[in-house]
């Protein structure tokens, strides 16, 4: 089966993402996840309006600063700019673990009928394969759609740990990969070992190695599962 890739695009122009849900469309990527977090509110309702004519399932994500993002306010803003994102009909959407507003964000989900996508980002490297089986645990005490784990790569070591991590747990519903320049062939296989999905970037990278969608299709092609 090939491979599903979700597109990050950021939400900073509708024209820009306009033309990654086109590409997406026309590559064949699963789901393009509109990062919110970089768009102002006034912009909301016109960048809310390309989801309801996207003809590829999209992902609300409004990442905080201490997780890797570009929104700055605080939890009780960014809840109220979840709710009216979600007046939109994305497919997913992400919220961190570690979010003060994790829960009520679940429920938003849950009656606005879209999928949850529960974020684990692990900024100071790789843990073991054991504590990546326990964060998972940890994890699944939510009820979500999708559990998401992505570390960062440093070593041979650590993305050899996160592989067979994958490998192993055999969980439909867990997306897991490495960042960083070393973190890239993580990326390339974890939709081939078990992982859900991996993620492409339309233009700007917006996690660290993360690979524009053109290349990770070439990639794909040139390992004739695409």
């Amino acid at each position: 089966m090939r491979p599903r890739i979700c597109v990050s695009v950021k939400a900073d122009s509708v024209p820009r993402v306009l033309r990654a849900i086109g590409l997406s469309k026309r590559l064949g990527a699963s789901l393009v996840e509109l990062r919110l977090d970089h768009a102002g509110e006034k912009q909301y309702e016109a960048l809310l309006k390309t989801v309801e004519s996207s003809r590829v399932g999209c992902v609300a994500t409004i990442r905080p600063s201490w997780d890797g993002g570009a929104y700055l306010g605080d939890e009780d803003r960014r809840l109220r700019l979840f709710e009216k994102a979600l007046e939109a009909p994305f497919r997913y959407v992400d919220v961190e673990q570690k979010s003060r507003i994790v829960d009520e964000v679940s429920r938003l989900a849950s009656q606005k009928g879209v999928g949850l996508i529960l974020s684990r980002h692990e900024w100071n490297g790789t843990p073991s394969v054991k504590t990546l089986g326990k964060i998972l645990s940890t994890m699944k005490r939510r009820n979500a759609d999708i559990y998401k784990i992505v570390t960062s790569i440093r070593s041979p070591v650590d993305e050899a740990s996160l592989l067979f991590f994958l490998s192993s747990i055999r969980e439909s519903r867990v997306v897991c990969f490495g960042m960083g320049e070393k973190g890239l062939a993580t990326r390339i296989l974890a939709p081939l070992l078990g992982s859900f999905m991996t993620y492409a970037s339309y233009g700007e990278a917006l996690a660290p190695g993360q690979a524009d969608l053109r290349r990770m299709v070439s990639i794909y092609r040139r390992m004739g599962v695409w």
